[in-house]
This record gives structure tokens, C-alpha cells and sequence, in this order.
């Protein structure tokens, strides 16, 4: 799977965003979408260590791209 620019924006902190922080959201049961920063930052994770965590648990991978 592409990374994909969304005509979306973060409801945390604005940012624009991509088809992997669209996919991380309804994952994770957001209501509205988040980017990948923002739930990183909400969980005290890193970047990594969140993409790390969602391979292991959810069994789902970014972008290529990212």
C-alpha cells in the first residue's frame, strides 16, 4: 500500500493527513482522526516504537513512504 495526502487535517494539531494516520485512527477507535504524532505524543511513544507496537499488535504496517 502507497502513502496517500488526505484533504484531512488532525483534530489535535492540524497537520494534514496521510492514509497511514487515517488507517492508525480507526485502529486505534478514534472518532475523529489523529496523525501519527499526535497519538504517539497521547501514548508517551515514540514515532517508531508506536509503529513497532502496531505491527505487533494490530499486525498492520505504515505506508511505504513513510
Amino acid at each position: 500500500m502507497k502513502l496517500k495526502w488526505l484533504d484531512e487535517y488532525c483534530n489535535a494539531c492540524g497537520q494534514q493527513l496521510n492514509s497511514w494516520d487515517k488507517r492508525l485512527s480507526k485502529t486505534l477507535a478514534y472518532k475523529n482522526p489523529v496523525c501519527e504524532k499526535c497519538i504517539a505524543k497521547e501514548y508517551d511513544m515514540e514515532v517508531d516504537d508506536l509503529r513497532s507496537r502496531m505491527e505487533d499488535f494490530f499486525g498492520i504496517r505504515p505506508c511505504q513512504g513513510i
